[in-house]
């Protein structure tokens, strides 16, 4: 604990909610009061940096919080106090400190993302960095992460009553899997490999059996990998799930080739899709928010705000500016495909002008290339009326990936992080 305050000169109060809840930035801790219920959260929820990231707190922290801070709220109305949250006034403490708050505001007392946040007016915020080791220039604020958690609620990716949060930080640790749900219909998660290990520094692996129970009882139809192979593929399709193998280099954005084809691969899978890169992060980020943008509407600062929270390091350096840049494409993409579904001439006219124009499925069954043309913008992507075989999706782009690349890549320094963070940082 810090210790109480003894400088006169008081710190700076917002107003969060009239009369009831405030929040202070403050380098000590406050003076007892009659009627205020003092708390911060500053040495009970932790963000696991990669690097020079902060934050935001992940989708476990935020909903610990926002219950926490609703049944003092119901406690305080009931004895007639205040609340006073409080926190360091470090930067990155205060932003963290000050998103929390608004997602509460939004999921749990109905305010407008704008109004939340403009409640901090008087105060100025870092933006979110990327997890990576260099100075970004991306600005990612606050508002953009509580707009992004408030779609997501909103489309049904996750139930704030119903969230287990103890699952969550289970799957979320290296040896448990490493994997987070961003939707129904997409499970990010860190490469397996092709065998087990475990370090004596904690450091572990694990292969596609690790996995596989869990997908079949989560509905798990098919698993895109984008990053070179560590692991027989077949071990999945022995289980009945299907593997799609779209290679680029770690760190990169996805070609428009690449990005077409995990698009339509998703569209076409009935069930949930498991994506992985090396560490689950950039690529693997970067792939499902333009999925996300194109059937449900989300702009590319909601997305990435919203990977951030439900994944931590998701979408890293020119990838956040990648999605920005295909952001109205991928609008454009989910309005074509629901005109299409009308008329197959108008159909042929905008796939030649379209962005991925290039035909590259001609390998593809033709059921699965009209279901792909008649995907809605919003919403799940439909059952094709066959589902596709899993040595059909194997072959996708096979020919076109690239397979020289560094030893030590991105994603294997992110894995590493990570892992020696959660070992340092027992929640």
């Amino acid at each position: 604990m810090r210790r109480a305050s003894t400088n006169p000169k008081p710190a700076p109060v917002v107003e969060f909610v009239p009369d009831l809840v405030y929040y202070m930035a403050t380098a000590s801790d406050p003076a007892p009061a009659d009627g205020v219920i003092h708390f911060s959260i500053d040495t009970k929820l932790h963000y696991n940096n990669f690097y020079l990231d902060f934050g935001p707190l992940n989708l476990g922290c935020t909903f610990q919080f926002t219950r926490v801070l609703s049944k003092m709220v119901a406690s305080a109305l009931e004895t007639r106090r205040k609340i006073v949250f409080y926190s360091s006034p470090e930067p990155s403490f205060r932003a963290n400190a000050a998103c929390l708050l608004c997602c509460w505001g939004v999921l749990e007392n109905s305010m407008r993302p704008e109004d939340a946040v403009g409640r901090f007016s008087s105060m100025k915020f870092p933006p979110f960095h990327d997890a990576s080791p260099t100075e970004c220039d991306y600005k990612l604020t606050i508002l953009d992460c509580v707009n992004g958690l408030l779609k997501a609620v909103q489309l049904g990716y996750v139930d704030p009553g119903a969230f287990d949060v103890r699952e969550y930080h289970h799957y979320e640790q290296v040896e448990n899997g490493d994997l987070s749900w961003v939707s129904p219909k997409f499970l990010a998660f860190a490469g397996p490999h092709e065998t087990f290990s475990a370090s004596p520094d904690g450091y572990v692996t694990l292969t596609p059996e690790h996995y596989i129970s869990y997908f079949k009882q989560r509905n798990v139809t098919l698993v895109v990998r984008l990053n070179e192979k560590q692991y027989d593929e077949k071990q999945f399709l022995r289980a009945g799930i299907n593997h799609l193998d779209l290679l680029y280099p770690d760190g990169a954005n996805p070609p428009e080739f690449i990005l077409r084809q995990f698009l339509l691969a998703c569209e076409t899978t009935p069930g949930a899709v498991a994506v992985h890169c090396k560490a689950g992060l950039g690529r693997t980020g970067t792939c499902i928010g333009a999925y996300m943008m194109k059937h449900d509407a989300f702009t590319s600062k909601e997305a990435i705000g919203w990977l951030r929270i439900c994944r931590p390091g998701s979408v890293i350096e020119p990838q956040q500016q990648f999605l920005d840049s295909i952001q109205h494409k991928m609008w454009r993409a989910a309005t074509d495909a629901q005109e299409s579904s009308s008329s197959d001439q108008r159909l042929a006219k905008q796939a030649s002008a379209s962005l991925f124009s290039i035909n590259i499925f001609s390998r593809a069954s033709k059921a699965g290339d009209a279901s792909a043309r008649s995907s809605p913008a919003k919403g799940r992507a439909p059952r094709p009326d066959k589902p596709t075989g899993g040595k059909e999706l194997q072959h996708y782009g096979a020919q076109q990936a690239p397979t020289n690349y560094r030893d030590k890549t991105q994603g294997d320094s992110l894995l590493q992080q990570k892992q020696s963070c959660q070992h340092r940082c027992v929640r």
